[in-house]
């Protein structure tokens, strides 16, 4: 990304030490500074240090202390002009990377740099640059080519966080009144907290990734890379579990019993299995949930393990990772028909399954698609007024997917989850590698890799706008837009609890059950706007994204139990959020100018979700001269915790700053 930076940088210095005559440049610029504190009290999605969550709770506090300094370059070079804007930015109060400047954000330090040019006809830009196809309020729609950075979710305007990429846009006006518009552009990935950083090696832990304190970190990216609930670190977790079980369980030849079992110290259907479960809990005694909270969390509590040297066996956790908390049977009970925890979700995972999981580590690498967006747009306007638009994209998708696989720490070897049935189908186990042994006690040396790759999927996007005003007698003008989007094989996740095969989550198969699957969307949005009030522009809009390949098959207490899950909120503590086929959002958007002279503008935005999450911003603008403003901005989240706004509560805020202009 630097690198390309550097190219656009020389290549601007060539042209303009060239011999061709320029006309005067122009500096202009802007200094910007704002704080932000929190208004609520509580615990963020991505602070949690512990699954107990008695860690990292902040009060009011002030989480953004940012200043920047934008500069726009502007000038003539003989027929064409040129623009740049760069753009030095420090955020005393950011944490990890967003304390200042990183590439493709909307922190770049070099954040456009284009030409304008003519040639046959086609007006010519080329180089880092925006292109805005949708005008909707509050979302992006239409805007199809720039990725955006959601690192403070949809508070900052739309010109700042949409991230500008390298393209060559090339548009022309026909001599009927209609217009064509061609582009070629990198196929970059939105910006997320928690996601977009790859593991440095193999290991245990990868905190470092997390963007854990991170206020606007989601439930959906927690899932992928947070410290507690990602499973990125949840998963080597459950391999030191299982390796405190295969010290005892493995010598003891247990391999049908499984987690409910143990956790219920019921019958697995051999005497001997059953009687061996009090060799591993604390002084022999009977197993129940409370031994197997204990073995996942507690350093040294379980009974001295004969068969090693009188050591004991204990995952030691420490509820660091959200495996288990449960101590009785009917929190237990609870937690299988409602999962909040790793447990929860594989109630029939095996001891043989367990033996795969020893020693088990992870993974995150970032491996994006390269290959370029190509897109084109007509708009023409009818002889009654609508002025309508046709667009058709083919590139990467910018919200990126991640893909899961298991390979071996021996040779790299990718390894395939296998439901190997016992003699006559008993039990199921995820016989990682087919055969092949992987963290058994036979070797111990040898164990599997979680590997999380996070990619940009290729997808073809078909859209369309309208707008239209017309009179009317009570509201004087309207004016009546619409947009609307279909997208093929867009990715979201797809999530298998019960399937007839036992290949499902339930029994611990983790690749299988947790997937990204292909599938096709439609979107579109309907909206009106109007002045009232003298100078009081007011807009609604209804929103509704419609999942055309929604999987919504069986529930906890049938054979097969297959869903779609919510790509935002789905999480290890919400029983992996189930989408809706039907996702609808209502918004109201007011702005008006105020003062002696209409110097000073207030906006605001209500956003409501389906499911009750629901988004209030308040802003307003006051001009104390001609080159310098105040602003003030309340963003208020709140509503169900398993929406989109809702599980934002904690994360709402106040926001003042200064604008100089210069």
């Amino acid at each position: 990304m630097k690198k390309q930076n550097i190219t656009l940088s020389l290549a601007l210095a060539a042209v303009f030490s060239s011999s061709v005559a320029f006309a005067e440049t122009e500096v202009t610029g802007k200094i910007i500074h704002e704080s932000a504190t929190f208004t609520e009290s509580g615990i963020g999605i991505g602070a949690a240090t512990t699954s107990t969550q008695t860690a990292n709770s902040h009060g009011k506090d002030v989480f953004k202390s940012a200043t920047q300094a934008k500069i726009f370059v502007d000038g003539d070079v003989s027929d064409s002009a040129y623009h740049v804007e760069l753009n030095a930015f420090n955020d005393g109060k950011g944490t990890g990377d967003y304390d200042g400047n990183e590439s493709y954000t909307q922190r770049d330090a070099f954040r456009e740099g284009y030409i304008d040019t003519e040639f046959s006809g086609w007006s010519v830009r080329a180089g880092k640059q925006q292109t805005v196809w949708g005008t909707a309020d509050g979302m992006k729609l239409l805007d199809a080519i720039n990725p955006t950075d959601y690192s403070e979710m949809a508070q900052n305007q739309m010109e700042d966080s949409r991230i500008p990429i390298w393209m060559f846009n090339a548009e022309k006006d026909t001599d009927s009144g209609s217009n064509w518009q061609i582009i070629i552009s990198e196929g970059k990935s939105s910006h997320f907290a928690g996601m977009g950083d790859s593991s440095s090696t193999v290991a245990a832990t990868h905190y470092g990734i997390s963007d854990a304190g991170h206020a606007f970190k989601m439930k959906g990216a927690d899932t992928i890379s947070g410290r507690v609930n990602g499973m990125i670190n949840v998963v080597p977790a459950m391999g030191a579990v299982a390796t405190a079980f295969q010290a005892h369980g493995n010598s003891n030849g247990m391999t049908m019993a499984s987690v409910n079992d143990f956790a219920t110290n019921t019958s697995a259907g051999e005497t001997a299995q059953h009687s061996n479960f009090a060799a591993i809990c604390t002084g022999g005694a009977a197993t129940s949930i409370g031994c197997l909270e204990a073995i996942t969390n507690a350093s040294a509590t379980q009974r001295a393990n004969q068969n090693a040297g009188g050591a004991t066996t204990s995952a030691n956790n420490a509820y660091a990772q959200n495996l288990l908390s449960d101590t009785t049977a009917a929190q237990w009970t609870a937690g299988k028909a409602d999962s909040t925890s790793v447990f929860h979700y594989m109630p029939d995972a095996t001891f043989a399954t367990f033996d795969q999981f020893v020693g088990l580590q992870s993974k995150y690498t970032v491996k994006h698609s390269s290959l370029p967006t190509i897109a084109t747009r007509y708009k023409n306007t009818t002889s009654d007024g609508l002025n309508y638009s046709v667009n058709f994209m083919n590139g990467n998708d910018t919200n990126p997917y991640v893909d899961t696989y298991w390979t071996s720490s021996e040779n790299g070897d990718v390894l395939a989850e296998t439901a190997t049935a016992s003699a006559g189908g008993v039990y199921t186990t995820n016989n990682l590698g087919d055969g092949t042994v992987v963290g058994g006690s036979a070797t111990g040396t040898t164990y599997a890799i979680f590997n999380m790759v996070e990619k940009l999927n290729r997808i073809s996007q078909l859209g369309g706008s309208f707008d239209t005003a017309i009179e009317t007698a009570s509201l004087g003008p309207v004016v009546l837009r619409g947009e609307a989007l279909y997208q093929h094989d867009v990715m979201s996740p797809v999530v298998t609890r019960k399937d007839s095969t036992n290949k499902d989550l339930n029994h611990g198969f983790l690749v299988s059950g947790l997937k990204m699957e292909k599938g096709d969307r439609f979107k579109y949005v309907l909206g009106a706007d109007i002045t009232a009030l003298t100078n009081m522009m007011v807009s609604v809009q209804f929103i509704q994204d419609v999942n055309l390949d929604y999987v919504d098959v069986g529930n906890k207490d049938a054979t097969n139990w297959k869903y779609t899950a919510d790509m935002a909120t789905m999480s290890l503590t919400n029983n992996l959020n189930k989408a809706e086929e039907f996702k609808e959002f209502y918004s109201l958007f007011m702005s008006k100018p105020f003062g002696a002279s209409g110097e000073h503008r207030w906006n605001n935005i209500l956003m409501l979700e389906d499911g009750g999450g629901k988004w209030n911003r308040l802003d307003a603008e006051f001009s104390i001269n001609d080159d310098t403003q105040a602003t003030v901005e309340w963003n208020k989240y709140f509503g169900d915790e398993n929406t989109q706004f809702g599980q934002l509560a904690k994360s709402s805020n106040v926001q003042i700053g200064v604008k100089y202009s210069f």
